[in-house]
């Protein structure tokens, strides 16, 4: 059964989650377009490996990040899609059939498609925008859908940004210690309003100085507010590194 092509079925589904137009999920297209599925992932038969003919899959590693998220309705259907990052030429991706006799039209939705100043997809729902850097970095936030993305003006990318890690950050920058706070992520959402745009700036400038989400060709470390707390989130983190 592996190696095999993708079915156009699949690859058409996947180009759904890649605007061709934007540079950043072009390139993914060309890669899948290259690849074979080359077996199962850890999630059963919806889960699957591409990558090249030749090449074996580590059922070991751990997922990589969200690379693109959304879903796709067709009548009486509804089809979840999710898309990892590459890593050593192999990509993991999922997508999910699930029956709803309500859906009657054809339509779809993924975070592929935002842009700064739009609603969020699917629902039109609000969106908070703080900028990073200049207008090459906007970081989004999606209250009602529960998620957080970094929008790249040059590749066009929505980088899905897991809300736990960056809150740990967030908890840092604010020199929150209290852990009925610290250890409820999803507090993240319900009191966003409460957190100021230098804040969350801070904490992702931090927290992608640890995890390299995006490449920034300068250091923004030093934008981080010098306040005395700050010492002491440099010296925490220099500690949880070795």
């Amino acid at each position: 059964m592996f190696p095999r092509e993708l079915y156009n079925s699949e690859k058409e589904i996947l180009f759904y989650l890649l605007p061709e137009k934007k540079p950043g999920y072009n390139c993914y297209r060309k890669k899948i377009s290259a690849m074979f599925v080359i077996g199962n992932g850890r999630f059963g038969d919806t889960n699957k490996i591409i990558g090249s003919a030749e090449s074996t899959i580590d059922l070991s590693a751990a997922s990589t990040p969200v690379f693109a998220l959304g879903t796709i309705y067709e009548p009486g259907k509804k089809i979840d899609v999710l898309i990892h990052e590459e890593m050593d030429g192999q990509i993991e991706f999922d997508i999910s059939e699930k029956k709803d006799a309500s859906i009657i039209r054809n339509s779809v939705w993924s975070y592929s498609q935002w842009q700064p100043g739009s609603k969020a997809p699917g629902d039109n729902a609000d969106v908070r925008e703080i900028i990073i850097l200049n207008d090459l970095y906007t970081l989004a936030i999606a209250t009602s859908h529960k998620k957080l993305w970094l929008h790249s003006s040059e590749t066009g990318v929505n980088h899905i940004i897991p809300v736990t890690n960056f809150y740990n950050y967030l908890m840092l920058v604010k020199n929150i210690r209290e852990t009925k706070i610290v250890l409820k992520p999803d507090l993240f959402f319900i009191n966003q309003k409460n957190y100021q745009d230098n804040e969350l700036k801070s904490a992702f400038i931090l927290y992608n100085k640890y995890f390299k989400r995006v490449k920034i060709k300068e250091d923004l470390t030093q934008t981080v507010e010098n306040r005395k707390p700050q010492k002491s989130i440099f010296g925490f983190l220099k500690r949880g590194l070795n």
